[in-house]
């Protein structure tokens, strides 16, 4: 699992949806055997934000919607960002974040 991957993410509730997320941690944590990761899902509709980001034609992000992420229920890769998106993504991150 890298930075910048977007996964399908089954929590095993009935109430939970499935759902796309982009993983946000560093590399170092998530090639760590830490069980919980960083990421954000992957929203529809523009978030008309400032802090939002558009991942592609048909997806976007807000950095303000920073989530945990429990690494087993990642279930599959189906995407990884460009490097521009993710510079894009890394400037409204230190924006929201005031880094």
């Amino acid at each position: 699992m890298r930075r910048g991957e977007v996964w399908t993410y089954h929590p095993p509730t009935e109430q939970a949806r499935s759902r796309a997320v982009l993983l946000l941690s560093s590399d170092g944590v998530n090639e760590s055997e830490r069980p919980w990761l960083l990421g954000t899902e992957l929203l529809e509709k523009d978030p008309q934000d400032i802090l939002g980001v558009a991942v592609d034609a048909r997806f976007w992000i807000s950095t303000l919607n920073l989530t945990r992420v429990y690494r087993p229920w990642l279930d599959q890769r189906i995407a990884e960002i460009g490097d521009d998106v993710q510079e894009q993504i890394d400037s409204a991150l230190r924006a929201a974040l005031d880094l």
